[in-house]
């Protein structure tokens, strides 16, 4: 495999191209792990343009991204963040802020929770690691300066008991994969080292070197970059020409199946700290829905997905498992179709970045809740908390 086919499997398109291959499987009858019903996909558009009006009555909805996940009920920790006054020093604040939250993002588990004293109730699931990972990082947890900043040398010497602390993590409030958090936590150290300034934020001069003279950074080049400088994360990942590839996973019947969940999150996510830096990221749409667990949840409660395998419920399906790859490659072609079918109903063209926030993730939420109360995910997936 030469370098231009890792730059392919690193490529939005290709996720597209080889998630709407799968989709022509499924419909020609060609899967043994699921059954797909399209005449439910309507049904299921309505539904996501009707929430997404009674969130957004304007239709102003913003985009897919971490920072809103630090916003729960009246209190709105990104607002009141601190942040240097100088527009490039801050940029780099929020972005070494932003990297580490969502690299800290992947399922909490069921049963974990974090309280806040500034926030009343517990937070549990993506709301929960937003809030910890945030208040972490204002006490200095990742600063070897103990400021409010992420730097190479505070993560690299990141322990599971440390970051377990912070976390609120204990016998009876277990969260999934934290010595393999603290473990990412310190690869990224290893790898921002080489970043300017030996930090996270670093992150943002590599990226703004990427942008045209006009301030303008296309969605591509900016995942792209991403995957290129992360890559290393992911030691126990696929593997061609020396590079590791991340969230790929072999599929015999279509060769290599892309995905890349995570460091997407993180694009969509990098969006606004990049345009308050006056970077504007164009081709936003060239990303792909995230092939996690609340989109995919939604086709499934939702009646367009159904798993055939036997004892399905109760096996802990891997990561690479076909069931998995399967079910992802299904949720990003079939969202893309239920995209569509959002936009005729509201009529209007919100982006896929929109969408997913107005959207299917807050719908995939509201079907959970009521087809499984006690929390679980559609799908018992083993994840060691660092990529689903």
């Amino acid at each position: 495999m030469t370098i231009s086919e890792v730059a392919r499997l690193r490529h939005p398109d290709t996720i597209r191209r080889q998630s709407e291959r799968m989709l022509a499987l499924a419909t020609q009858g060609r899967l043994e792990m699921w059954d797909i019903n399209l005449g439910r996909l309507p049904d299921l558009g309505r539904m996501v343009g009707e929430l997404t009006r009674v969130r957004y009555p304007d239709l102003a909805v913003p985009m897919h991204g971490r920072r809103l996940h630090f916003r729960v009920g009246d209190v709105d920790l990104w607002e009141n963040r601190p942040r240097p006054a100088d527009r490039d020093e801050a940029a780099r604040s929020d972005v070494g802020l932003i990297v580490v939250s969502v690299l800290l993002d992947a399922g909490s588990g069921p049963r974990w929770r974090y309280t806040d004293t500034e926030i009343q109730g517990e937070l549990s699931r993506s709301e929960g690691l937003a809030v910890a990972s945030f208040r972490a990082w204002e006490r200095g947890v990742f600063s070897s300066r103990g400021l409010p900043r992420v730097d190479s040398e505070a993560l690299s010497g990141v322990g599971a008991a440390s970051l377990a602390q912070a976390f609120q993590v204990r016998e009876d409030n277990p969260l999934v994969g934290t010595e393999d958090r603290a473990a990412l936590l310190r690869s990224l150290g290893r790898v921002s080292s080489r970043w300017p300034s030996q930090r996270v934020g670093g992150l943002f001069d590599l990226l703004s070197g990427h942008a045209s003279s006009t301030g303008r950074l296309s969605a591509v080049t900016l995942l792209r970059t991403l995957l290129e400088q992360l890559s290393p994360l992911w030691p126990d990942s696929t593997m061609r020409d020396g590079q590791h590839l991340g969230d790929v996973w072999p599929y015999p019947p279509l060769g290599l199946m892309p995905f890349h969940k995570l460091t997407q999150w993180l694009a969509y996510s990098l969006i606004e700290p990049l345009h308050a830096a006056g970077i504007t990221v164009t081709e936003v749409d060239r990303l792909t829905p995230l092939a996690e667990y609340r989109n995919g949840g939604l086709l499934i409660d939702g009646g367009v997905l159904t798993p055939v395998t036997p004892g399905w419920r109760t096996t802990s399906h891997p990561l690479s498992s076909s069931l998995v790859v399967e079910w992802r490659a299904l949720t990003v072609a079939l969202v893309v179709r239920l995209a569509e079918l959002v936009r005729e109903d509201l009529g209007a063209r919100l982006s896929m970045a929109q969408i997913l926030e107005g959207g299917t993730w807050a719908a995939g939420r509201r079907l959970a809740a009521a087809a499984r109360p006690d929390a679980r995910p559609p799908v018992n997936v083993a994840s060691n908390g660092t990529i689903f």
